[in-house]
């Protein structure tokens, strides 16, 4: 599979004469919980000749496509492969603002195209803003436990993952101030230390039983899970302000980096 998806993405750099800087894969089999039947999301970043950005008519700055299981061009549902990608002003507006999927690509650790840019990676890692990655953690525990697991909207697996890969990422931002893991049991065993042993078990059985399932199979009702993440999610949280000035030397950086990959030769 992976030579297919290195194959369809010299396709779209040659439909969209765009250069691909580095195509990963974000998402359960990313995060090592997938499902049997769990879809491939491949995620890019690209870049267009320069002459593309020196006009008034800017050019697209997403590219989504999806294949099915006979890589046909297809609708999201029910797609095998689902490829989505950012333009470089997108991404780096993106990760400038600490944006928590633009520091995921730069760490997922299957790569399918090009490779990651290391001086990015750093800059991910060590100018990330807290208070901005744990509340969007924080708020993928909440839309995922209240909007389906105690409103029993769809009570599965990977709905009950969803919701702790959202509580387990947003507890190691605030108690190790350092970007999460993006294999999940890594992230599990890193806070084991402030979770019950019995939660530890269960998410560790759950990816297990998700690895032999399917994706929409639904399952009984975890209490000892529901009342930890309801408990979770009632308390508050406080984080310093990042300094303005610090911000401004983050925007220099990104910007010289731009220009770099831009006028590279």
């Amino acid at each position: 599979m992976k030579e297919k998806i290195k194959a369809l993405c010299k396709d779209i750099e040659k439909k969209y004469n765009i250069k691909i800087l580095f195509a990963i894969e974000n998402g359960s089999r990313a995060w090592r919980m997938h499902s049997m039947d769990s879809d491939y999301d491949i995620r890019f970043v690209f870049i267009r000749p320069v002459d593309n950005y020196l006009k008034i008519n800017s050019e697209k700055d997403v590219i989504n496509i999806c294949f099915d299981k006979n890589f046909k061009d297809c609708k999201p549902e029910g797609a095998l492969i689902d490829i989505s990608g950012f333009d470089i002003f997108k991404f780096f507006s993106l990760l400038h603002k600490s944006n928590p999927t633009t520091i995921e690509w730069l760490i997922s650790d299957i790569v399918y195209h090009g490779k990651q840019i290391k001086s990015l990676v750093d800059y991910a890692k060590n100018k990330f803003n807290q208070a901005t990655l744990f509340y969007h953690y924080q708020s993928l525990c909440k839309k995922n436990y209240l909007g389906y697991l105690k409103s029993n909207k769809m009570r599965t697996h990977k709905k009950y993952l969803y919701t702790y890969r959202g509580l387990i990422n947003a507890l190691w931002v605030k108690e190790k101030n350092s970007i999460p893991p993006i294999k999940f049991v890594k992230a599990i065993d890193g806070v084991k230390d402030y979770l019950p042993k019995l939660i530890i078990n269960k998410l560790k059985e759950i990816i297990k039983l998700k690895s032999q399932g399917k994706e929409k199979d639904l399952v009984d009702k975890s209490f000892p899970l529901d009342q930890f993440a309801e408990q979770f999610l009632k308390k508050e949280y406080k984080f310093e302000k990042k300094d303005s000035e610090v911000l401004k030397n983050n925007l220099d950086f990104l910007n010289k980096e731009i220009q770099k990959l831009l006028f590279q030769k």
